[in-house]
Parts: structure tokens; C-alpha cells; sequence
């Protein structure tokens, strides 16, 4: 879930994917990354957003529909679209912003934002992971952030492989296609969340040519996409389910609680929970899928992996500067990812040069990671560098480069892979 605080130090004046009344207050312009719950909170205030909202075409049309009183202010920002603005600010200042949308392809709708001023320019991912290899090249080549608001829900080395989306819904496919040859079986999904699995209805709606089942609150929220409106069904008649309708699950036997069961109806449920906080640890290697008392896991995220935001952000260097966590669960999650951070960033090659120079650290070196400096958001992560010789740039192509490693911390990356490097 975002922690993300709506707001960007270096941007006075906007807002993005929060909305309540303390930022309609600050901001005259607001962006919208994509809708889901964790980043659309304040748009159910009944007053209009006091200034313009840009969004994906997509997501304009969910917004339009659920919040009618918003209507008026939307602004559809077409991916890869240059945008100039001037935002207002209170003191009657003014500043000219830049702004370009990026797809996200977390969820349908679902974009980044790239934001250039005179003096920054910075990323703001929302949530997002990318479907193909080329994604980078395609969408980033002229893009050069110097700071980057990151989706780091899985910056973590537990969660370092997960199977492409692709991947995942074939399997989720094939074990509802074996199932259903059966014209008694029925397939439940059961969901990590009521909203982000849009993507996956429609594979499985192609694949299999089935509707699924959701509930009501469900379908208002998808009627207004007509390819999602075609794949889901609130007639519970449905072979596979996702309404969050199964009961009285064993081993051996499920009910579904959205149908009536007769004493002629015999009906067996095969029980699917795509996911992936549960798959710590995965390898490449390894089965994405397992069976435990009759539950069907799958690995399945719309979240990038830790090496898949290991390469997104060394895409990058050495321009960036600076990393903020937009999903950050607690103060001892903050430290930990800070450090991650600071690892992915770090200019050397681990292999060659930094455990044999880190071997020879001197007591008097100053070599260490800031502390956490919280600014606003408390979400700041500074990689600032500290010799007595003086800062990163002082040294030569020669000399090792600085380590962003907590003070006097060996780095024994080669014999226990405590870091990851790209």
C-alpha cells in the first residue's frame, strides 16, 4: 500500500494520488498515477478538486463515472505526451512544470509521471512493473531523472525473481482449463485485493472464453471499460468466481457462498490464489505454483521484483541523486530499504574492487551511509558520500570509488550475497 504523502518538495503547487483537504489547500494542479484505492484517497470529498486533474484516458473514464463531482476538472495526458505547464502558487508566484506520462503497466490506466522544471527533474513511478524487456529502452531513453519516487513495495532481497505476468496467468490458466473439463467444477479465485487483478480477468476471459464472477460493488467499479464489462458477470451461474465467495473450504471440499446448493447439485471448487508476499525467496528455477490442503498457489505481481527494481534504477545512473520510497511499512522497513538503495547506487564492481578495498578500511576513514534524513515525507533517502579526501567526485578513474556502506561495514557481498548488485 502507498505511503507516498501526495506531495513534492521541489514541486509547490501540485499533488499527486492524494487529495484530501490539507493538499486541496497547497495545490492548484493534481495527478492521478492510476485507480486504485491507496491512491485515490481524498477524491470522495464531495467538493471538486479546486484545479485540473491529469490522468490516463483510462483512468479519466473511471474517475468521470465514480466521481461525478470531478468530472469537469479531468485531463486526459496521453502516454509519452510532452505537457507545459505554469502552476500557480498561493503567493501569487508562478513556476513553468513539464510533464510527461509513462505508462506504469501495473493495471490498465496506470502511468508514471516525469516532472522537469528549471532546476529538477524528477520521477514519479506510482506503481508499476513492466511487461517486456524492451521497456526501458522505449519509454526511458530520454528520460533523466535526478530523483525518483520509487514503488518499493518489493525492495527486498527475499522477493529477488518473480515469474513474468505472463508466466503466472498461463498457469493460472491451465490449471482452471484442466479443472473445468469437468462441467461440475467450478474455480474460485481468492484475490490478495478487491482491485488489481484487471489484467488477469482479461487473459483469462481470452484464454478460456469463461466470464468471471464478481460481486456487485465489483462490477460498478468495472462497467465503464467495455473489454471488462464483456469478461466479468454478476451471474453467479459463472464457472470461475472471483466475488470472494467461497465458504467452508477443507481439504477436500469448498462451497460457494454466492449459489444456492441443492441435494442434486454437486459441485467441486478448485481454489486459486494468485500472490506473491507468500513467495519469498523464489528462484528462477523453482515451481511458481504449489498445492497445500487443496488451496492452488500461484505467483503472481503487479509489482516489480527486487531485481527487476534493481535494473530500473541502475538504468538511470549515475544521473540519479536521490531515491524516496513510496511504500515504506514502518521505521525499521525504512532502514532496511535505505541501505538496499544505497547498495543498487553504489559505483563499483563488487567482484573486483570492493571487497578488497573495503577489507583495508582504516579507522580513521569516514565511510558511511548518512542516516535517514526525513524530510517532509520522512521517505528521503540521502546517498550523500564522506571521505576526509572530500566528496564522490574527487577521485580518479584509478582510485575505488566511495561506498555507501554503513560505517566500517565489510563488504562480504561475494561469500554471503548480503547485497544484490545489478
Amino acid at each position: 500500500m502507498s505511503t507516498f504523502p501526495g506531495y513534492i518538495p521541489e514541486l509547490p503547487g501540485i499533488a499527486i494520488d492524494y487529495f484530501d483537504h490539507e493538499q486541496r489547500q497547497k495545490a492548484t494542479v493534481f495527478f492521478l498515477s492510476h485507480c486504485h484505492a491507496d491512491h485515490m484517497r481524498g477524491l470522495a470529498i464531495e467538493d471538486p478538486l479546486p484545479g485540473p486533474l491529469y490522468l490516463s484516458p483510462i483512468s479519466g473514464v473511471f474517475i468521470r463515472h465514480r466521481f461525478v463531482q470531478h468530472a469537469k476538472v479531468t485531463r486526459n495526458l496521453i502516454a509519452e505526451e510532452r505537457l507545459s505547464l505554469t502552476v500557480n502558487l498561493p503567493n501569487k508566484t508562478n513556476y513553468e512544470l513539464t510533464v510527461v506520462s509513462i505508462p506504469a503497466e501495473h493495471c490498465p490506466g496506470s502511468v508514471m509521471f516525469y516532472f522537469e522544471t528549471v532546476s529538477s527533474r524528477i520521477l514519479y513511478t506510482g506503481d508499476f512493473r513492466s511487461t517486456s524487456s524492451t521497456y526501458l529502452a522505449r519509454y526511458f531513453s530520454e528520460i533523466r531523472p535526478v530523483i525518483v519516487y520509487l514503488d518499493s513495495t518489493f525492495l527486498n532481497l527475499e522477493y529477488d525473481y518473480f515469474p513474468t505476468r505472463d508466466e503466472a496467468t498461463e498457469k493460472i490458466t491451465e490449471l482452471c482449463s484442466n479443472f473445468l473439463a469437468d462441467e461440475r467444477n467450478v474455480v474460485s479465485l481468492w484475490l490478495p485485493a478487491n482491485c488489481g487483478s484487471e489484467d488477469l480477468f482479461l487473459k483469462l476471459f481470452e484464454g478460456l472464453g469463461e466470464k468471471i464472477h464478481v460481486n456487485e460493488k465489483q462490477r460498478g467499479t468495472y462497467m465503464h471499460f467495455p473489454n471488462l464489462c464483456e469478461a466479468l458477470t454478476g451471474n453467479s451461474s459463472a464457472r470461475i468466481h472471483a466475488c470472494t465467495g467461497t465458504v467452508k473450504h477443507s481439504k477436500h471440499s469448498s462451497v460457494l457462498a454466492c449459489r444456492t446448493l441443492t441435494s442434486s447439485t454437486e459441485t467441486i471448487v478448485r481454489i486459486i490464489r494468485p500472490s506473491a508476499l507468500r513467495w519469498k525467496g523464489l528462484q528462477q528455477t523453482d515451481e511458481h505454483f504449489q498445492e497445500t490442503h487443496g488451496l492452488f498457489y500461484v505467483c503472481y505481481s503487479n509489482h516489480a521484483s527486487y531485481s527487476e527494481l534493481v535494473k530500473f534504477l541502475q538504468y538511470f545512473k549515475p544521473g540519479v541523486q536521490e531515491v524516496r520510497l513510496n511504500t515504506v511499512a514502518d521505521e525499521s522497513d525504512l532502514a532496511r530499504k535505505t541501505q538496499l538503495v544505497n547498495s543498487i547506487l553504489l559505483e563499483c564492481d563488487i567482484e573486483k574492487r570492493c571487497v578488497r578495498k573495503c577489507d583495508t578500511i582504516q579507522p580513521n576513514e569516514s565511510l558511511y551511509l548518512d542516516k535517514m534524513a526525513y524530510k517532509n515525507d520522512k521517505h528521503v533517502i540521502h546517498h550523500h558520500i564522506h571521505e576526509n579526501s572530500g566528496s564522490e567526485s574527487d577521485h580518479s578513474e584509478d582510485e575505488y570509488p566511495n561506498c555507501n556502506f554503513p560505517k566500517r561495514m565489510r563488504c562480504e557481498a561475494e561469500k554471503q550475497q548480503t547485497y544484490q548488485y545489478g
